[in-house]
């Protein structure tokens, strides 16, 4: 009997421990802690950990090896103290660096591993890893933002101060004057919508007509571009090249001239023989003058054997008026 009763309180007392091994065990799962396996505690310091809960994965590329134990206030300064623990075999090396990122585009805050130089120490339980904040895009966005409200709110602010000047220049006649103008404006329009109109009237009736100019501007062209491929053809070349002699030639004669060659050169340079042209020609001008005048002097006729009488000169003999200037 009392063996039985012993055996009923063992079996009670066996129920109770696997009960709280179980709780125990479904706990640790719930966070990740391994009982049975290795586990490390580590630290890390942060200024602000943008609503880091405890009970966070902590993640290595990707990958869950801890959770967040506990975050705490380290002093008076307000930085928070956030203890983690890792569970995987993998050695992290001291150097290693505690990251805190932007879980989603929310917001929500996640603490990953991003491992040290291969190689190097390993961290041990208790130390306290280099913290790292990674910039997210909602901060990245907030960053952004900042410049573009300032000069938002600077363009409001200018808008409004333009408004209160329009609404001090625009009184009660500069009012009527823009309302004025605007109405001008309006009648202006109209007036180019009918001059356009009555443009497209003009070309619709004058459609054959144009057509007509049209076709004889392209003739016109047409026969342009037969003289200019005449021209082309045309033996320009040498045509400028005769030209370009006849001018030296020419150029070559007047040379001449200038320069005494030849009669006619002579005559152009040659002072004393033109003086001496000149004179005959005199003289030759006063023996026709003469000769009509006086033809007496030059023609003897004897009729019937009369002795012809002396020659007298007339008064206007030009000889003499020449001598005797």
């Amino acid at each position: 009997m009392n063996l039985l009763r012993l055996t009923k309180e063992i079996k009670a007392g066996l129920i109770v421990v696997l009960g709280i091994t179980a709780v125990i065990l479904g706990f640790s799962y719930l966070k990740s802690n391994s009982l049975l396996g290795k586990s490390t505690t580590l630290y890390a310091v942060y200024d602000h950990v943008g609503g880091l809960q405890s009970g966070t994965a902590v993640s290595l590329n990707g990958f869950s090896v801890g959770t967040i134990d506990d975050i705490t206030f380290l002093d008076e300064t307000g930085k928070l103290m956030v203890s983690f623990t890792l569970t995987t075999d993998l050695p992290i090396p001291a150097d290693s660096k505690a990251e805190l990122y932007d879980t989603s585009v929310l917001g929500g805050k996640g603490l990953q591993i991003v491992l040290g130089t291969p190689g190097s120490a390993i961290a041990q339980n208790g130390d306290t890893l280099n913290s790292t904040v990674k910039v997210g895009m909602t901060d990245r966005i907030t960053e952004l933002m900042e410049p573009l409200e300032a000069k938002v709110n600077s363009a409001i602010v200018e808008t409004d101060l333009l408004m209160k000047n329009l609404n001090q220049l625009l009184d009660t006649d500069s009012q009527a004057l823009l309302r004025e103008t605007l109405k001008n404006f309006s009648e202006t329009s109209a007036s180019l919508k009918v001059i356009s109109q009555n443009v497209s009237e003009n070309l619709v009736a004058n459609e054959q007509a144009l057509g007509t100019i049209l076709e004889n501007t392209a003739e016109l062209t047409a026969n342009l571009s037969t003289v200019s491929q005449t021209l082309n053809e045309a033996d320009l070349k040498g045509l400028m090249t005769d030209l370009d002699a006849s001018i030296s030639s020419t150029k070559e004669i007047l040379e001449g001239i200038k320069s005494g060659d030849g009669s006619v050169g002579q005559i152009f340079t040659n002072q004393e023989l033109y003086v001496s042209l000149t004179s005959n020609l005199n003289q030759l001008e006063w023996l026709l003058q003469d000769l009509r005048l006086n033809p007496k002097r030059y023609l003897s006729v004897s009729v019937f054997g009369k002795k012809q009488k002396d020659y007298v000169a007339p008064e206007s003999d030009p000889a003499k008026t020449s001598k005797n200037q």
